[in-house]
């Protein structure tokens, strides 16, 4: 099959600053990101609290096992840019591929649940009980997977060794490039960061106006939610840009400036790609960030005792804090009202709730 190319004939390979670059990203994305994920996995797999686990636990449990699955695919590429030459074959490449698409879309979904999850808490403070609910997990999770195992359907039927013994994307018309990388884009970031960004904007701002999230722990979860979606934002954010321009560019004249643009964008993938595996190994970082003075307090554990007062904790926590506060009004007293009830002066006092 022939492959639609950009001008100039740039390949994955072309830049040297891209493939040292990428290479560098890789293996400090493995050095960091292995042993947090197997921490991550390791803290939480055998955690079985006796009210159910929550289920912002169970996604960032998955979260890990989806960005573990990408990071062991690390030293494959950093072979790869280095030694200039695809070491497993062209079923290898469609293979590593898929993985790399599924644990993209995956991450992505998870993190948007997650977000989600959040939100609904700290706004649906009733639904905490079944946020807890197994059964409940369970189907989210089988239709996040069944969902990445699709939409990563795309990664290996336009995966091939060419020129040469490069792996890259093989698309058989500038259409079927524009199609496929603009569609990338818009479904695994531009809606699901649409999510995130709603989800946590209501968030902060709900928890900014109750008077329990205006001390430490509003502090504490601020910095989580901007930390959250700066690493998001900023870490996709390359490779998607390089996605957009080169759809554009597919679809423009080809002897245009915008053509040779495209060109250009290709040499680049490979260190964007790079930095794109980087976000799968910052989310332990963040969960240590996160938990502040709790890590030296609970030790090992510390992450199964800060998803103790995650969303769901936070969402009951503010159900019976409200209770309270409706129990505890002081009742308004209302004089000169209902004076044949009592004697002279007599006072009916009524619930304020009332």
């Amino acid at each position: 099959m022939d492959c639609y190319n950009f001008p100039e004939n740039q390949t994955l390979l072309s830049s040297k600053a891209s493939r040292a670059t990428g290479a560098a990203f890789l293996l400090l994305a493995a050095l960091l990101g292995l042993p947090g994920n197997g921490f991550v996995v390791w803290s939480l797999a055998g955690w079985r609290p006796a009210g159910g686990r929550p289920l912002a636990a169970t996604l960032v449990l998955h979260l890990a096992l989806a960005d573990g699955a990408v990071l062991l695919l690390a030293p494959i590429f950093v072979a790869f840019l280095t030694g200039r030459v695809w070491p497993l074959g062209q079923a290898g490449c469609k293979a590593v591929y898929y993985v790399c698409s599924l644990s993209m879309y995956a991450s992505v979904l998870l993190t948007s649940l997650l977000s989600l999850q959040r939100c609904l808490a700290v706004t649906r403070p009733f639904l905490a009980p079944r946020l807890r609910s197994p059964a409940l997990a369970r189907r989210l999770l089988l239709a996040v997977w069944l969902a990445a195992l699709l939409l990563a359907v795309p990664a290996p039927v336009y995966r091939r060794l060419w020129p040469g013994d490069v792996c890259q994307l093989c698309h058989p018309t500038p259409g079927h490039a524009a199609a496929h990388l603009g569609l990338e884009t818009l479904s695994a970031f531009v809606l699901p960061f649409g999510l995130v960004l709603g989800c946590y904007g209501v968030t902060l701002a709900r928890l900014r106006g109750a008077r329990w999230g205006a001390g430490r722990r509003g502090t504490r979860v601020g910095r989580l939610v901007s930390a959250i979606v700066l690493a998001f934002g900023l870490l996709w954010a390359p490779y998607h840009a390089v996605n957009l321009l080169q759809a554009a560019a597919a679809l423009a004249p080809q002897g245009g400036r915008l053509a040779r643009l495209g060109g250009a964008c290709q040499a680049v993938r490979a260190g964007t790609t790079a930095l794109a595996f980087f976000s799968s190994s910052v989310n332990p970082v963040l969960y240590v960030f996160t938990a502040g003075d709790l890590l030296p307090r609970a030790g090992p554990r510390f992450l199964t005792r800060l998803f103790e007062g995650s969303g769901e904790g936070l969402g009951s926590g503010r159900s019976r804090e409200g209770t309270m506060e409706l129990r505890a009004t002081p009742r308004l007293k209302v004089g000169g009202l209902g004076r044949s009830h009592g004697g002279p002066g007599g006072r009916v006092e009524r619930d304020s709730q009332g």
